[in-house]
């Protein structure tokens, strides 16, 4: 019984303790709790004190990636292609960030072609941060299903050619074009068109060149892929057979003077066009004769513009350039050799010179006529002493020559000159009783 009543003693005094305790945890409980807010708020004023929060709109704009695109679907038109963002964050947060810290998505998974508007989803890759406004924050697509068909391409010639030649109907490779894009622009084009010009050709015309896409009124239609994007057009040129081309061939009559030569005859332009019936054309010979030019005793150049000689029922196409004919005369060119004495200049006061020859030979060559005129001293040989001291000089020999020649060779190539002091002779007078 004793230890029973000792037992429940201790029962009842256990549970006193923790009465007691909680009744204490109530009553200091407001006070826990206001410790705690203050202790938090401290954290907080201590934080914000060494890194402020900032709230603000992010300066750079953000690119809107487009997802979700569907297989033949084409993203047409956006009224949108950038976001911009409202953001707090801290301030060593706002001092490292960059564009490419943001994403904007706009995921248009299941979507077809018409117009839909699509929230932007912009999302920070940094912490902390909060996004607290995109603008704008959806975004306006225009879907459009991808069209592809074939068109024929259509050759769309410029200019005419030359006087006197007729072109031909067009070949194209390929003949037809692939094009694709949004099927409202694809079903806009009537016709793929490729611009040759052909103004003044006398031959053939090929070459690849650019297609251009273009609607019913001849406008071209933009978005349009075109495949190929060039092809190869060939437009035949050809002569008509009322016209021909012929050469002109020059008649000289006469001989240029003695000692003189022609050298060429040049005719600009060198062919004319000629118009006739069709057998009279036929019948003519590749050329054209001028009336004769005369070159008797000519030295130099002839240029003239003679009259054409015309076979009955042909005429000149009008409009041409008259026949211009020039005759190159030079004189005829020759050799001779002739024995030329040294002269000397140029030697130092005081001094003189001996040269160990009596002549040089010098060969020349020019015109004929110029070197059957030579007279003595036309030709000189030039040994240049100048500021050369006493002693042996090795002298190359300078020619000068009349204008027109030119010396082949000079021999001997190099002359050995002696430099002396000049004596001055001592006269001695007598006394003549």
């Amino acid at each position: 019984m004793a230890a029973l009543a000792t037992k429940n003693r201790q029962t009842s005094t256990g549970r006193c303790t923790v009465k007691a305790l909680l009744h204490w945890i109530a009553r200091a409980a407001p006070l826990m709790l206001i410790a705690l807010t203050l202790s938090v708020l401290a954290w907080f004023v201590a934080v914000e004190s060494e890194d402020p929060t900032r709230t603000d709109r992010y300066p750079a704009p953000i690119p809107i990636v487009v997802s979700g695109l569907p297989d033949g679907v084409i993203l047409l038109e956006a009224s949108h292609d950038t976001v911009r963002a409202d953001l707090r964050a801290t301030a060593s947060v706002w001092a490292s960030l960059s564009p490419d810290d943001f994403s904007a998505v706009v995921d248009i998974t299941g979507l077809g072609a018409g117009v839909h508007t699509v929230p932007v989803d912009v999302r920070l890759d940094k912490e902390p941060a909060d996004i607290l406004l995109v603008d704008p924050g959806t975004v306006t697509l225009r879907l459009e299903y991808n069209l592809e068909r074939s068109v024929p391409v259509r050759v769309q010639i410029e200019g005419e050619p030359s006087l006197g030649y007729l072109r031909r109907s067009p070949t194209v490779v390929p003949a037809d074009v692939t094009i694709s894009g949004p099927s409202s622009e694809v079903n806009r084009v009537e016709v793929a068109t490729v611009i040759v010009p052909v103004q003044g050709a006398t031959t053939d015309v090929s070459a690849s060149y650019p297609v251009r896409v273009q609607d019913a009124q001849g406008q071209v239609v933009p978005g349009v892929t075109v495949s190929p994007q060039r092809v190869d057009v060939n437009v035949p040129i050809e002569l008509s057979g009322y016209y021909r081309f012929l050469a002109v061939k020059v008649a000289i009559e006469g001989q240029v003077a003695e000692n003189h030569r022609i050298t060429d005859i040049t005719v600009d332009p060198p062919t004319i066009t000629v118009f006739g019936t069709p057998d009279t054309i036929a019948a003519l010979p590749g050329f054209i004769e001028t009336e004769p030019i005369s070159v008797a005793g000519a030295t130099q150049d002839i240029v003239e513009r003679p009259a054409l000689i015309l076979p009955a029922n042909v005429t000149l196409v009008s409009g041409q350039k008259p026949v211009e004919v020039t005759v190159a005369v030079e004189p005829v060119q020759g050799s001779r050799t002739v024995d030329i004495p040294p002269t000397v200049q140029g030697l130092g006061p005081g001094l003189t010179a001996t040269i160990p020859l009596d002549t040089v030979a010098v060969v020349l060559s020019g015109p004929l006529p110029i070197l059957e005129a030579l007279e003595p001293g036309d030709v000189r040989v030039v040994l240049d002493l100048f500021a050369l001291p006493a002693g042996k000089h090795e002298i190359e020999p300078r020619v000068v020559l009349p204008r027109g020649l030119v010396a082949q060779s000079v021999f001997p190539a190099i002359i050995q000159v002696e430099i002396f002091v000049a004596i001055t002779p001592t006269v001695v007078a007598t006394d003549i009783e």
